[in-house]
């Protein structure tokens, strides 16, 4: 990876840096809040070897002295030190936890041995450490080989006793919340890149093209379906962010369609809840709002959105027609003052993939682009059940919907691999619930108090201009065509 696909990494997942930085600082910070404090005090010893006068000899003492003193550091931690301290000051005190106390150190390149001792009472390091040094030197003493004049050739004597200490050595707050921090920054660091690198999900055109070579033809902020309820934002929201990003989506379809030719576009996607209804909603309704004639069918006989979300009537409908009991015009609702087309699905059938297989539906389709210049189908997943796969062979064009947040590339792979059996033309991917960052948006919006002039039909997809709208087409969200 390179250092801006690191930095990319980080931007997506910064909250997890964030957390565990905080988690790191907030386990530091009560470690030290709870920790007893402990003092710490420090007695020195000198020790000399005491043998010969002469130049030659004190030097030799001297090496010999410094060869042996780390054995007398040692020596401070043992029970034949510790065991006459117990014995005398008591408290409840054992050896072995007095050992845990007692902490000895060599200053370099000398023969001074600094005792060390901790205790959460000042007073009592200070008697301690005073106490473990004088028994240190009488050990070291009775260690010793006798001279000639039988006395002991190692001689410790104390140069620094140990005196009550003003401060805690320990907790070290400040020491603490840096290692909190560094620690935290680590494993947040590591966290990062293993979900990253372990994240199989869709989430930029880079995850896409590890799938497939169709191009990624929008990423939208909208929520998928099973977001609490469905939003129409080129209605709710006609100047907003995400608006825009379906108007986008409007015109990467229009480049889409022959000349002289309808374009009938299945939209689907791998699994339920990825955003396929509204995205064929909106996409329909930016469609209209251009001019283009449109017509959204709602070709998902299994579980139908698209009456509840236009708030149309369902009880016919799409099966009505193809089991022949009605005509299409018969059933065809307007909605809204752009004219949108909108054939729901009526009742819903035992047998959905035959009734999207037939040549009735292909009937259908056809009469659709005859008088259309767009046929949005909203189809179900491709996943559970056939219906999209049947559906795509009829349509001139599939969308594809995939859901940043939980499609995995091994999903979306499977998906498009099941239309490429049939032979289905997938013209493009759609992301839903893509987050972007403020920084990512270019703005411009309109001058407060300005006046909104009529928008310009567009050239339909076909190259035709628009037909011009009679009074019908000035309906009302839900009125019936007929």
């Amino acid at each position: 990876m390179s250092a801006q696909q690191y930095l990319e990494m980080l931007q997506r997942r910064w909250r997890w840096l964030v957390a565990a930085v905080l988690v790191g600082l907030v386990l530091a910070a009560g470690s030290s809040l709870l920790a007893t404090p402990t003092y710490r005090a420090t007695s020195s010893l000198f020790f000399s070897l005491q043998t010969g006068n002469s130049g030659n000899d004190l030097a030799q003492g001297a090496n010999y002295t410094q060869g042996q003193v780390a054995s007398y550091a040692l020596l401070a931690r043992t029970p034949a030190v510790l065991q006459p301290v117990v014995d005398e000051l008591g408290g409840g005190t054992t050896v072995r936890g007095l050992a845990g106390q007692v902490s000895t150190s060599v200053v370099p390149d000398t023969v001074v041995v600094e005792v060390a001792v901790s205790d959460p009472v000042p007073a009592r390091a200070a008697e301690l450490a005073n106490a473990v040094a004088a028994q240190l030197v009488v050990t070291v003493e009775d260690l010793a080989p006798v001279g000639a004049d039988r006395q002991p050739t190692v001689q410790a004597t104390p140069v620094s006793p140990a005196v009550a200490p003003s401060s805690p050595a320990t907790p070290r707050t400040t020491m603490d919340l840096v290692v909190g921090l560094l620690v935290g920054l680590l494993v947040g660091l590591v966290a990062v890149v293993l979900r990253d690198l372990t994240d199989t999900r869709i989430r930029t055109a880079e995850d896409l093209r590890r799938v497939t070579s169709v191009p990624l033809l929008a990423g939208l902020d909208t929520p998928p379906d099973g977001a609490g309820g469905r939003d129409l934002a080129v209605v709710t929201d006609p100047h907003g962010r995400r608006a825009e990003a379906f108007r986008s989506l409007r015109t990467s379809v229009q480049f889409l369609a022959e000349r002289d030719r309808a374009l009938s576009l299945v939209v689907t996607s791998s699994r339920a809840g990825e955003g396929k209804s509204t995205v064929a909603a909106n996409l329909a309704l930016a469609l209209a709002e251009a001019g283009v004639r449109v017509a959204l069918v709602d070709a998902d006989l299994r579980r139908p959105s698209v009456a509840t979300t236009l708030d149309l009537e369902a009880a016919a409908g799409l099966t009505t027609v193809l089991i022949g009991q009605a005509e299409l015009d018969d059933v065809l609702q307007e909605w809204g003052p752009a004219g949108l087309h909108v054939l729901t699905t009526g009742p819903l059938p035992p047998n959905p993939s035959e009734l999207l297989g037939s040549p009735a539906m292909a009937s259908v389709l056809a009469e659709l682009e005859a008088t259309h210049d767009v046929v949005v189908l909203d189809t179900a997943p491709l996943l559970p059940v056939t219906d999209g796969v049947v559906l795509s062979r009829l349509a001139s064009g599939t969308l594809m919907v995939v859901d940043a947040h939980r499609t995995s590339r091994a999903q979306a792979g499977a998906a498009l691999q099941s239309l490429a059996t049939v032979d289905s033309r997938v013209v493009g991917v759609v992301l839903t619930h893509a987050p972007q960052r403020d920084t990512e948006v270019y703005r411009y919006e309109q001058a407060p108090g300005a006046a909104v002039l009529p928008e310009t039909p567009a050239v339909s997809p076909a190259g035709l201009v628009p037909a011009p709208r009679t009074d019908r087409s000035r309906a009302l969200p839900g009125r019936s065509r007929r």
